[in-house]
Parts: C-alpha cells; sequence; structure tokens
C-alpha cells in the first residue's frame, strides 16, 4: 500500500516520555500499523532530548514515521486540535503515547473504515476502563444518553474523554475546528467539531463495540478538581461552540446524582482551591458550582462543615483517600 492511498492518520502527541513513546513505535511495528496508517510524532518539548536528537539528524525512527515539534508546550488540547490541521488522510486517530493497539487492532480498524457510510462523522470505540458502552449510531449525544441508566453516566463521561478512542473524519471534522478552539477551555473540545457536523450536516456518531487500544496508566499529575471546574464552568457559561441539546447531554453526564461522586468532588474543589497562595475565594467557587447544579447543592450542604476545617485538620484517612490533587481518579 502506497503512502498516498493510506487512509489513516495517527497523531501521536507526547511530552517527555521516551520509554513509553518507542515502545508504541516497537508495537506499531509487530502489529503493521505502519504499514496502512500514516504515523506522526507530535512534540510538545522543543527543549527536549527527543527535539534535540532530531535536529541533529541522529534520530532513529522507523521508516514512514514522521516527526515534527512544536515551538511550545501550549498544552496537549492544542496539539490534538494541531492534528486536524496537519492531516491529509480521511480518517484520524490521536492516540497517547502511553497507549498500545491489541493484536488485531489492524485489522478491525481497516475493516471498519472500509464498512463506514459518509453519514459518519466519528466513531467512538469502547474501552473497560469505565465499563462499556451501547453499541449504536446516534444523531448527536442526546440520543446516546438515552440509552445509559443514571447510575453509568459518570463512566460514560469519562469514556468520551478518552481521546485515543476516537476515529474521526477529518473532512466533516476541519469544517467546524473553530468550535473546538472556542471551547477550548472545557477540557473536551475534541468532542465539538464532530457534534457540529451532526446538527448542521445530519451527520452520526458511531459508537463501536469494538476495544482496538489498549490504554496505559499515565504517572502524569494535574489538577482534577480544576480540570472538572473549567468543564463545568465552560459547557454551563458559554457558547458558539455547542447547540442546546449536546450541551445539555453532556452537562447531564457531568453533573450526574451521585452523591457520594459529588461529595468527593465538593472536598476536591476545596482541597485544590483552598490553597490561599492561589489568591481565590473557594466558597465562590462553591457557590457558582451550586447554582449550575442542585446535586452540587446538595453535596455542598451535607459537606459544608467539614469544608470550614482548614485542609490539614480533616481526618487523616480522608486526607489519604482524596490523595494527592493531581493523581485522584477521574470525573
Amino acid at each position: 500500500m502506497s503512502l498516498l492511498s493510506k487512509p489513516l492518520t495517527i497523531w501521536i502527541p507526547t511530552f517527555r516520555r521516551p520509554r513509553q513513546l518507542s515502545q508504541l513505535l516497537k508495537n506499531f511495528d509487530q502489529l503493521g500499523i505502519i504499514d496502512f496508517a500514516e504515523v506522526v510524532i507530535s512534540d510538545n518539548d522543543p527543549e527536549g532530548p527527543l527535539a534535540e536528537t532530531m535536529a541533529k539528524g541522529d534520530g532513529d525512527l522507523p521508516l514512514n514515521v514522521c516527526y515534527r515539534c512544536n515551538a511550545a508546550n501550549l498544552s496537549a488540547g492544542v496539539n490534538f486540535l494541531r492534528a486536524f490541521e496537519c492531516c491529509t488522510t480521511p480518517w484520524l486517530m490521536i492516540v497517547g503515547d502511553d497507549d498500545l493497539f491489541k493484536f488485531g487492532a489492524a485489522d478491525q480498524i481497516l475493516d471498519l473504515i472500509a464498512s463506514l457510510q459518509d453519514d459518519i462523522a466519528a466513531v467512538k470505540f469502547d474501552s473497560s476502563l469505565f465499563g462499556s458502552q451501547p453499541e449504536c449510531v446516534s444523531s448527536g449525544l442526546g440520543d446516546y444518553i438515552e440509552q445509559l441508566s443514571p447510575r453509568n453516566y459518570p463512566d460514560a463521561f469519562n469514556n468520551l474523554c478518552l481521546i485515543s478512542n476516537w476515529l474521526f473524519r477529518t473532512d466533516s471534522y476541519r469544517l467546524y475546528l473553530a468550535s473546538a478552539y472556542l471551547g477550548y477551555s472545557s477540557k473536551i473540545s475534541h468532542l465539538f467539531p464532530a457534534l457540529q457536523a451532526c446538527v448542521r450536516d445530519d451527520a452520526k456518531l458511531m459508537f463501536s463495540h469494538l476495544q482496538p487500544v489498549e490504554h496505559g496508566i499515565s504517572e502524569a499529575s494535574w489538577p482534577k478538581a480544576a480540570t472538572w471546574f473549567e468543564m463545568v464552568t465552560t459547557l454551563a457559561s458559554f457558547s458558539g461552540f455547542i447547540d442546546a441539546q449536546n450541551r445539555s447531554a453532556l452537562l447531564k453526564l457531568l453533573l450526574h446524582s451521585d452523591w457520594r461522586r459529588n461529595i468527593a468532588k465538593c472536598l476536591r474543589v476545596q482541597q485544590f482551591y483552598g490553597d490561599q497562595r492561589l489568591g481565590l475565594n473557594t466558597w465562590r467557587i462553591h457557590i457558582h458550582l451550586a447554582l449550575i447544579s442542585t446535586s452540587y447543592l446538595q453535596a455542598l450542604l451535607l459537606s459544608w462543615p467539614l469544608l470550614l476545617l482548614p485542609y490539614r485538620l480533616w481526618p487523616r484517612s480522608l486526607r489519604n483517600k482524596l490523595g494527592d490533587p493531581g493523581s485522584i481518579e477521574r470525573w
């Protein structure tokens, strides 16, 4: 198969994880991924060892693997969106540098691409990380969540966030790429162009039972409470990047009624934003979230006596369970 006829680009955003990247490239070679996909490494570390090695011409990348380096580490999300600006193939997958393809993935993906109707804007693969998703074709997230039990909303949302589990039709996506940048602060902006295609062009999303990707356990640490707050605030407060029906569906998944998880959110928001060095009024943030979500309000009322105490005075068992702000469970 010639390079020009390859149907798929696999974009690998990476930042200072040479061991995982090397393992992923070895995985590609073993499974024949490079035979049918253009592979692009997009490095977010212009001053790192990989960039330095490549600049000297000493890089030892497999044949047909391309390398590019961004001028600065603006974020992983920007790296994701750059894929759509650079990709020239009909389909695109953005695969984390700590993920791997499973045996048989090449045939699964090729067969799927060959079978897809022209109105499919994106395919969401399944994952065992957060339960399983219903197999269906939908005109947006509103149709999709009707097939879910409310108790599965948290896992369903986490599944949507797994960037490596998406296969995007690039022509449909590029038309609405601006919506991804407008909604960038939501941290899930990779969803918005495909959702716009569903609304404006009657495109469809396919939720597949296939699980071609084995997800790595990331050692990276970032403040999940802050991420969740930004997601909720952006979706609830800003417009221009998502329609009302899909916005409502995402907020329903984010602001579920699992009171245990909602209390944990209250505590984690307090744990992160309660640091006086940030110069923020934590209660203003709590009240803002409570005005958006009655479920958060209920959790806030249940946990407020504890929130009045400094974090260092919280029970040790609770602090151990919450862990570091960057290593807690997802939303």
